[in-house]
C-alpha cells in the first residue's frame, strides 16, 4: 500500500483536484477544517462575545462587588431563611 499526501484547498464550489496518482487508485479523503480546530481562536471569539453582552462588562469593580454581595444574601436567605435568627 502506497500513501500519498496532498495539501490542497477546496474551491468555492467544493471541488478538489488531485493529480499525479496512478490510474485506478482507490482514494480516501480526510478533510481537516482548520477553522474549527483552532481552539485558541474559538476561545478568543467566545470571550469577546461574552464581553459584548454580559452585564458585568459595563459595570465598575465596585458595582460588580455590590451585585455579587446582594446575590449572596438572596441565595443565603433562600437556602437558610430564618433558621439562625433569634
Amino acid at each position: 500500500m502506497q500513501t500519498y499526501h496532498f495539501d490542497e484547498i477546496v474551491s468555492d464550489e467544493g471541488v478538489v483536484t488531485l493529480s499525479g496518482l496512478p490510474p485506478l487508485s482507490k482514494v480516501a479523503i480526510v478533510v481537516v477544517d482548520t477553522k474549527q480546530s483552532d481552539f485558541q481562536e474559538l476561545m478568543k471569539q467566545w470571550m469577546y462575545d461574552i464581553r459584548q453582552r454580559h452585564p458585568f462588562a459595563k459595570m465598575s469593580k465596585d458595582e460588580i462587588m455590590n451585585h455579587l454581595r446582594q446575590t449572596r444574601e438572596v441565595v443565603y436567605d433562600e437556602l437558610y431563611g430564618n433558621r439562625y435568627d433569634d
